[in-house]
C-alpha cells in the first residue's frame, strides 16, 4: 500500500508525461519531437494504468 500523497504525486507526473506526449505527437516543427511522442505518450498511459491498480492506505482514524 501507498500513501495518498505518494499516489497524487505519481498520478500527477504521469498524466503530465500522457500531456506532453500528445502535445509532441501534434507539433508541425521537429521530427525528433514527433519521434519520441509516442513512446512517452506510451510511458504515461501504462504507468496511468499500474497506478490504478495500486491500493491507497486507509486513513487513520483517531479516536477521542
Amino acid at each position: 500500500m501507498v500513501s495518498e500523497t505518494h499516489l497524487t504525486i505519481a498520478y500527477r507526473v504521469v498524466i503530465t508525461l500522457i500531456l506532453v506526449g500528445f502535445a509532441m505527437l501534434c507539433q508541425p516543427f521537429s521530427m525528433a519531437l514527433f519521434s519520441l511522442g509516442f513512446p512517452i505518450l506510451m510511458v504515461g498511459v501504462v504507468g496511468f494504468m499500474i497506478l490504478d491498480h495500486i491500493p491507497s492506505k486507509p486513513p487513520i482514524n483517531q479516536e477521542n
